[in-house]
């Protein structure tokens, strides 16, 4: 009898247990995948061959240093300031976190070193140099950020520095980012050379790129990674075959080597695609998953699946908030597409790092 008993408590264990288990699998089943954004489209047309979650309100990281360049050319284009123009180094520009290149305040150094460090290296400290050296301050020079950007319709694009380091009030898209990538290759081409670079010397260091595109894609020649804990890996990445120029945008990856793989897929797809033609979604997964979405896919849940940033210091919260247009931008650069109702949540939020 007593063996018995024992038998059907086990049994009734078992099968609470199980239900359990199964409750979880439903609900795990009914609760949306992170997903992060990703915009791809032909630089010279502006016609966008991929979109995901475009229009979702992102952290941009270091793809700020792109607007900070962007001012820096137009300046030096208009005659305002030239590449060989000198300045100070700041304490308050020297005190930046990495990445940086730590020249030491008082140093001087030349507009185009600075470009230099900024677009090769991601350095923080150089940024807020230029800012300073040619606006006066960094207020001014974010003021004119974002006079630029909402010219260059960038209307869901807020800066709060020049460096892109955590900032409440910072927020872009990928459609965003493709508007000022769009407008960096159109209006400055003298200066893409410089985002092809792979090493840069300052002084008697020489830095490297974080840029892996530029060493393992045919055809890559540019342009800006970006990493903090509430971004998670960021990239802007350009790369041109036979004449056509394709730029992948895809923000909030989970490591730096997923956010390549990703860019590297989406372009080897759109340059495998006709020209005028979208991108068709099976040639971007591996392994197509029958009656799954593309959002759906393995290889892309885990990718987003911020949970596995949780190891990290300090890196958990909440989305950033930024005003919405009542209507999606279509402005210039790369074409609309509908905006989603909400945001994900991107997860984590402070560090002091962006690359």
């Amino acid at each position: 009898m007593k063996a018995w008993t024992l038998i059907c408590r086990v049994a009734l264990i078992a099968s609470v247990a199980l239900a359990a288990v199964g409750a979880l699998h439903a609900a795990a089943a009914k609760k949306p995948p992170i997903v992060s954004p990703a915009l791809v489209f032909d630089a010279k047309s502006g016609m966008v061959l991929f979109a995901e979650e475009a229009d979702t309100p992102w952290y941009p990281a270091s793809l700020t240093k792109l607007m900070t360049a962007y001012l820096v050319f137009d300046m030096i284009k208009r005659g305002e300031v030239s590449p060989s123009h000198e300045f100070t180094i700041s304490p308050r520009a020297n005190l930046q976190p990495k990445s940086r290149v730590g020249m030491g305040a008082g140093k001087r150094i030349t507009v185009q070193t600075a470009l230099e460090g900024l677009i090769v290296h991601s350095a923080n400290d150089f940024a807020v140099a230029l800012a300073e050296a040619v606006s006066g301050s960094e207020d001014e020079f974010v003021a004119e950020m974002n006079d630029t950007a909402l010219k260059l319709g960038m209307t869901r694009t807020k800066f709060a520095n020049a460096n892109g380091l955590p900032q409440e009030g910072q927020a872009t898209t990928a459609r965003d980012m493709g508007l000022l990538a769009r407008a960096l290759i159109k209006n400055f081409p003298e200066w893409l050379p410089l985002y092809t670079k792979i090493d840069v010397q300052i002084g008697k260091r020489s830095f490297h790129t974080h840029n892996k595109l530029l060493e393992q894609f045919d055809g890559a020649d540019g342009m800006k990674t970006g990493f903090t804990c509430g971004a998670g890996y960021n990239l802007v990445a350009s790369a041109t075959r036979n004449g056509r120029k394709i730029v992948a945008v895809v923000l909030g990856d989970r490591t730096g080597g997923e956010r390549s793989q990703r860019a590297m897929r989406l372009l080897e797809a759109a340059f495998a695609t006709p020209v005028g033609t979208a991108i068709d979604i099976k040639t971007i997964e591996p392994e197509p998953v029958t009656g799954e979405s593309l959002l759906d896919a393995p290889l892309f849940t885990a990718a987003r699946n911020f949970s596995a940033l949780r190891s990290i210091k300090n890196c958990w919260g909440d989305p950033p908030t930024v005003a919405k247009p009542t209507e999606p931008n279509a402005a210039s650069g790369p074409a609309a597409a509908s905006a989603p109702a909400t945001a994900p949540n991107p997860g984590p939020v402070t560090t002091t790092a962006t690359r």
